[in-house]
Order: structure tokens, then C-alpha cells, then sequence
């Protein structure tokens, strides 16, 4: 018996250590996935700066109240931007068992403040119960995403066949208009490469948004 409740420290023991040298090696590796990351947004001319606070709001709306990470602010293509690294947390089950979820935003400026629209990808599931969504002239459109919006005459001027074109080309690409900015997000922590092709799609999405929906609909920032 003795011998058994010794082998069981032991073991015990190695868990231990070997939980502790894995949560080393893990904040090792996320670290130099930082300074890795600093280095390549510094080279596009991306700082650190402190979480926006506004930023920060707009994110919490997207998903729920959660803790800002890393925050860089430059420009793209001439437009300030804003990438934004978030985590909140989870619970379900009866024992409240809880899960960290890590994702991250990028805002690019509008030339104006627009009103409040949103484009997300469709699915069964937000087809039964995500209320209700604006059928647009395009099936395929249709199919692939939802349009929050309150006002349907908006959302069509700004959803035009080439903006819907564009938006099939990057079924990917979820968005909102979010005062003078607009606003997409992914999973996970960012990676330099891919907020760029983000911001590709992003600069796309502006670059197609009718004069006269800046015109009309716009206003001004300060």
C-alpha cells in the first residue's frame, strides 16, 4: 500500500512538471508570436497603441463583454485603420464549465459616418431563427448572406449588383458600417498576412459605396 501511494506522488508529481514546462513553452511561443507580429505590422508602418475605447464597444456589440489584447493603428492605402485583438469568455453546461474564445477586428475609416448596416454570412440556422433578413435581386446573394439593416431603401442603394458581386468574390468577408468606419472580423488571434488581404476586401467594399450614399445618407465627421 505504501509503495502504491508513493508511485501515485511520483506520478502526480511528473503531471505537474509537465503541466508547468508546457504552460512555459506555450507563453514562450506566444511571445515570440508577438514580437514576431510587432516586427511585421511595424514594417507596413502599424504601431502599438493602447485598445480604443470605442473600438472596444463596437466589439463587445459583436460578441459580448470580453478583455482587449494588442492594438495597431496605421493606414491602408492613404484610410487610418484599426486591428484590434479581443477575448471573451463562455459558460455552459450545469457546472458552468467556461471556454476563452480569442478574435479579432479591423476598422477602416469611411470618408463620412454611415448609418448602421450589417452583412453577415447566412446559414440554416440564422435562416430559422435570425429574424428578419432584406431579399435582395440576387439569388446567390441571397443565399450566402443576411443583411441587418432598418432602413431597406439604404441597404439596397448600398448593396448594388456590383457590390453584391464583389461581396460573392469575398464570401468570406463579414462586415458593418460602424459610424465613419467599417468594421470585419475572424476568429483567432491575427496574423499580419491576413488582416492585409482583409483589408483588401475591405478597401474594396468602401471603394464601391455610391457617391450618392456618401451624399445622402452620410455625415460628416469631426
Amino acid at each position: 500500500m505504501f509503495a502504491f501511494s508513493l508511485i501515485s506522488v511520483l506520478f502526480a508529481g511528473m503531471v505537474l512538471a509537465a503541466v508547468a514546462v508546457l504552460i512555459v513553452v506555450l507563453m514562450k511561443n506566444r511571445q515570440d508570436f508577438l514580437r514576431r507580429r510587432a516586427a511585421e505590422a511595424a514594417s507596413f508602418g502599424w504601431v502599438l497603441t493602447p485598445p480604443n475605447p470605442w473600438l472596444i464597444e463596437v466589439t463587445a456589440r459583436l460578441f459580448q463583454r470580453g478583455r482587449p489584447g494588442e492594438m495597431f493603428a496605421g493606414d491602408f492605402r492613404g484610410r487610418g485603420l484599426c486591428v484590434l485583438e479581443y477575448t471573451y469568455t463562455t459558460s455552459s453546461g450545469s457546472k458552468g464549465q467556461t471556454q476563452n474564445h480569442t478574435v479579432h477586428v479591423v476598422a477602416l475609416n469611411l470618408p463620412v459616418a454611415l448609418p448602421p448596416l450589417t452583412l453577415t454570412r447566412d446559414s440554416g440556422l440564422k435562416r430559422m431563427f435570425g429574424g428578419r433578413d432584406l431579399e435582395l435581386e440576387s439569388e446567390a446573394f441571397n443565399d450566402a448572406f443576411r443583411v441587418g439593416c432598418e432602413d431597406d431603401r439604404y441597404a439596397s442603394a448600398v448593396l448594388h449588383p456590383r457590390m453584391m458581386e464583389w461581396m460573392l468574390f469575398n464570401r468570406g468577408l463579414e462586415w458593418q458600417f460602424a459610424g465613419n468606419a467599417l468594421v470585419s472580423w475572424g476568429h483567432g488571434s491575427f496574423v499580419v498576412r491576413d488582416v492585409l488581404a482583409r483589408l483588401e476586401a475591405m478597401a474594396g467594399v468602401i471603394d464601391r459605396i455610391p457617391p450618392y450614399v456618401v451624399r445622402d445618407y452620410g455625415k460628416p465627421t469631426y
